[in-house]
């Protein structure tokens, strides 16, 4: 910052004192500003920021003022993005394809037609058959509570991602189902570290999948899914003498495409029987794209940041299983226990350019930009989930359930429940 000032050595003289943020004299005057080509607010920011008295305190000062907090957001905008696809697949599955008892009447040439069909014969052949449940309704909502350690001089910071997923499935066949789902959210950033920093976002989301299952054994998924993030914050910077507090509007999008391996395993009984005790290797692989416009703060004068756009990407890969353990209660309730362990690596996890931002001072954009690094979950995870499920009747599911992912650089909890019906 030193040379922005050089302007006084040259001798140049003239215009009005700039105070301090305590009102004491700085020793430049507004020319000595022009020609520096700063504003007359920032010589007193200056002054402010070469008056702290340790170093500790001008280290939280620059953090404060730098565009760290945005660039730290990328890492919670991939995790909901990511979480989208996580949730919409773990809904569709979260029991074994739901089934009913219908009565049909067998005709002379050996179709079956339902009982109540209004082409029911005047005899009927009357006998009970088990049938798929075509459509499934899907409910579910999630919260994440994380927290990031700061490393390599990075602030260390708290985050939240709550979603909700409206979804509807139907098998066109044994083989072949297909599904959409909507969601709202939220994705939030606190407790940065060196200042009182918040970032929040709404969350709109929409997702559509496949699912083939070549056999009761196997189980393969894709999806596709799209979220419109929409941002505001505040950033507040508190030192010598000066309190002021940035605010931001602006808007990202995320895109995510996946892709899920699932084999189906009886461990006692085979995989037609609804109560035999299943053990559920699956593998993942999953892109996320978060692409955030540019915005300009307002608020804090020479303080305000313009943050240039930028675009994050995270390609996750994952291993696991899931243990279920069917309890049956009477004929129509079950209760299934599950626990899931698994492991996730993050090829761009630990890449600088995904969580790393350009910005400059918005009023002064003579002194030019600086790229800012932001905190990343990094590469590597273990995750462990338990839950339980219910079903009621033949159609209705219910679950909730608590998860543990633990990050190279950080851990996060997510708890939630949903509503599987099928008709």
């Amino acid at each position: 910052m030193t040379s922005v000032f050089s302007a006084v050595n040259a001798g140049i003289t003239g215009g009005a004192p700039i105070p301090s943020s305590t009102g004491t004299p700085t020793g430049y005057t507004t020319n000595q500003a022009k020609a520096a080509l700063v504003t007359p607010d920032f010589v007193t920011v200056y002054s402010a920021l070469l008056n702290l008295p340790t170093v500790a305190q001008v280290n939280q000062a620059l953090h404060s003022i730098s565009a760290e907090p945005y660039a730290s957001m990328q890492s919670v905008a991939l995790e909901a993005i990511e979480q989208l696809g996580k949730n919409s697949l773990a809904l569709t599955d979260r029991s074994v394809p739901l089934t009913h008892t219908a009565s049909f009447c067998k005709l002379d040439d050996g179709t079956l037609i339902p009982a109540d069909s209004p082409n029911r014969p005047d005899t009927c052949d009357e006998r009970t058959k088990t049938v798929g449940s075509r459509w499934s309704l899907l409910l579910d909502g999630t919260n994440t509570e994380a927290s990031l350690d700061g490393t390599n001089d990075l602030a260390s910071l708290d985050y939240n991602v709550f979603s909700t997923i409206y979804g509807l499935q139907y098998a066109f066949s044994p083989e072949w189902s297909a599904g959409a789902a909507f969601g709202y959210g939220q994705a939030r950033l606190y407790n940065y570290e060196y200042a009182n920093t918040h970032i929040n976002s709404d969350t709109y989301s929409g997702s559509i999948w496949g699912i083939y299952r070549p056999s009761p054994d196997w189980k393969f998924s894709g999806l596709l899914g799209y979220m419109n993030l929409q941002y505001d914050s505040n950033r507040t910077m508190a030192f010598g003498g000066l309190n002021r507090t940035a605010e931001a509007n602006w808007d990202g999008n995320g895109y995510l495409a996946s892709l899920e391996a699932q084999y189906n395993w009886a461990l006692n009984g085979n995989n037609n029987d609804p109560d035999a005790i299943r053990l559920k290797p699956r593998t993942f692989l999953s892109y996320a794209n978060h692409q955030q416009g540019s915005f300009s703060e307002s608020g804090a004068k020479s303080l305000n940041l313009a943050v240039d756009s930028h675009t994050a990407d995270s390609l996750l890969w994952g291993i696991g299983f899931t243990l279920e353990t069917p309890i049956k209660l009477n004929s129509t309730n079950r209760l299934i226990p599950r626990l899931t362990v698994g492991y996730e690596y993050d090829f761009m996890g630990d890449a600088n350019e995904e969580h790393e931002l350009t910005a400059s001072f918005s009023e002064m954009p003579a002194l030019g930009s600086v790229d800012v690094l932001g905190q990343n979950r990094g590469a590597n995870a273990l995750d462990v989930g338990l839950s339980i499920e219910i079903e009621t009747s033949d159609s209705v599911s219910l679950y909730a359930g608590v998860n543990g992912g633990f990050w190279s650089n950080g851990t996060e909890v997510s708890y939630g429940g949903g509503l599987k019906y099928s008709w």
